[in-house]
């Protein structure tokens, strides 16, 4: 879409060019060769083309001659792959993405953990398929300060929001460590569900008004199912939405709950 809307912009040649490249139904060869009539915007074009072919794979686009297009490719597959539920060759092209590597990988990781929360029950009934994802995922050395944790705490995000309500007495019934990775995880849960929510959910003006004016018993009556009452989620609840109450106001306050991405490193095995 960026590519499209790009190319809408320049010169009516290389317009015509996108669209003669867009035509339903044409062999990728032909709609490639179409796009070389962009002139300087032939690789914005490839990469449209690409983008929007569901056979695409990294390989074709290492044909992009620009780093910056190449890499948006790149990326587009990752996520196709990720959503589709195929890990590896996700990875491969999360590989060549250059500067999306991380958020490619981000999004491959909690794509993967949302298609395997069943829902429907309690969270810690998920609890063995999540330690499957995370043994995987934990490897990752380019996240830090702890990988594994890190990744924990995406898990227990997504399958809380799939279980709810959160409530941290399902916590007691577990052993260590995963007790107090339960414990960090639904607290966090209630923090970033709340703040989400408030930023970058569509929710009605007079809706929100009511949370970011209003008492902790008016944020529990706009968010009825998110948590079971308890002092110490409760604390969260308003962090949170004092979160995303700012970032309505223009504010950024900040997502502690993101990932911390390092500079690429060789693998302690490599």
């Amino acid at each position: 879409m960026f590519a499209l809307m790009f190319l809408g912009g320049c010169a009516p040649g290389a317009a015509e060019a996108q669209r003669a490249a867009s035509e339903p139904g044409l062999p990728r060869e032909v709609a490639i060769a179409r796009c070389q009539g962009a002139g300087e915007h032939a690789d914005a074009c490839i990469t449209e083309v690409l983008r929007a072919r569901p056979d695409t794979e990294a390989e074709d686009c290492a044909r992009i001659q620009s780093e910056a297009w190449r890499a948006e490719c790149s990326f587009a597959v990752g996520e196709r792959h990720a959503r589709a539920g195929h890990r590896w060759e996700a990875l491969t092209a999360c590989g060549q993405a250059g500067r999306y590597y991380h958020e490619c990988l981000y999004h491959a990781w909690t794509y993967e953990i949302q298609r395997s929360v069943r829902g429907g029950g309690r969270a810690v009934d998920e609890l063995e398929t999540g330690r499957a994802l995370v043994d995987f995922w934990g490897q990752v050395q380019t996240v830090g300060p702890d990988p594994v944790e890190q990744i924990w705490l995406d898990w227990w995000y997504f399958t809380l929001n799939r279980n709810p309500p959160a409530d941290l007495g399902d916590c007691a019934s577990l052993a260590a460590p995963d007790a107090e990775r339960c414990r960090v995880g639904t607290l966090s849960f209630v923090e970033r569900a709340i703040a989400t929510t408030l930023r970058e959910t569509n929710v009605p003006p007079r809706r929100k008004s009511r949370v970011c004016r209003g008492d902790i018993l008016e944020l529990e009556a706009q968010f009825p199912d998110v948590y079971r009452a308890d002092d110490r989620l409760r604390e969260r609840a308003l962090a949170g939405r004092d979160r995303g109450c700012a970032a309505a106001r223009g504010v950024e306050s900040g997502r502690p709950w993101n990932p911390i991405f390092l500079e690429n490193r060789r693998w302690s095995a490599g």
